[in-house]
Parts: C-alpha cells; sequence; structure tokens
C-alpha cells in the first residue's frame, strides 16, 4: 500500500482536511482547505495525530494555502497538549506551507515560536518542504 487518505469534516458536513500518509516518502500529508474554527483545528489535529500514531511516522507536511482565516486561539493547545504526544509518537520534523491569508499566516507564526522537542520550518514552496523532509 502506497499512501492511504481520509477527509475531515466539519459540523457542517464540508471537508476542512484531507490527510494522506505518503510510505514512500514517510511523511503525513494534511491538506487545510477554507475557513476553520478552533474546534476544527483541534479536531483535525487530532486525525493527523492519530496517522503519525498509526504509521510510526516521523514528518509531517502540513498545507495551509487553501486555508482561510486564523486559528491563533488555539496555538496554546497545540503547544501543551499536541505537541507533546505528537513528539510521543515519533514527530521529528513539521514542513509548513504557509497559507497566502495573512490571518492563518500570522497563526502559524505564533505556532512556530512554540515548537520544541522537534525542527518545524515554514515555506511557501512545495517542492521546498518536501525536500527539507527528506533532508537528513
Amino acid at each position: 500500500m502506497e499512501a492511504t487518505a481520509i477527509s475531515v469534516k466539519n459540523g457542517l458536513g464540508n471537508d476542512f482536511l484531507h490527510i494522506e500518509y505518503n510510505e514512500a516518502s514517510k511523511w503525513v500529508y494534511a491538506r487545510w482547505v477554507g475557513d476553520v474554527t478552533n474546534e476544527d483545528v483541534k479536531h483535525g489535529a487530532e486525525k493527523i495525530l492519530e496517522q503519525l500514531q498509526q504509521h510510526h511516522c516521523p514528518h509531517i507536511l502540513n498545507d495551509n494555502r487553501e486555508l482561510v482565516g486564523s486559528w491563533d486561539e488555539v496555538t496554546e493547545w497545540v503547544q501543551q497538549d499536541w505537541m507533546p504526544r505528537a513528539i510521543g509518537a515519533g514527530l521529528q520534523k513539521f514542513a509548513h506551507i504557509i497559507s497566502p491569508d495573512i490571518f492563518a499566516a500570522m497563526s502559524v507564526e505564533e505556532m512556530v515560536t512554540r515548537a520544541s522537542g522537534f525542527e518545524m520550518r515554514i515555506f511557501e514552496d512545495e517542492a521546498e518542504a518536501k525536500a527539507w523532509l527528506e533532508s537528513e
């Protein structure tokens, strides 16, 4: 099996996150879409964590290019709750492709300052993000 994919829906039944595990590259690819609520971010982050745990995967490629709006109200939760569990699941590198939406971009800038225990870098280009994840 080369790749497995799931879609995560919000309370209205709309997809807001597509997650795919790429076995060849050993990363979880998470593509966020549209405007998300704080609860959507938490729910989606839990689904990403499940994939890390299931596949014993050391890398995340987090794609926010289609994300709109701010989610900085959950960065503390990400730091204090999600990050330690992701590190425990083996997370080593987190490549974040930034959104062109200024509010979404500001949220990730806040998250980067909180990241510890793994490497996290911000990219505008998908190819550069993938190359960094593949480098050792």
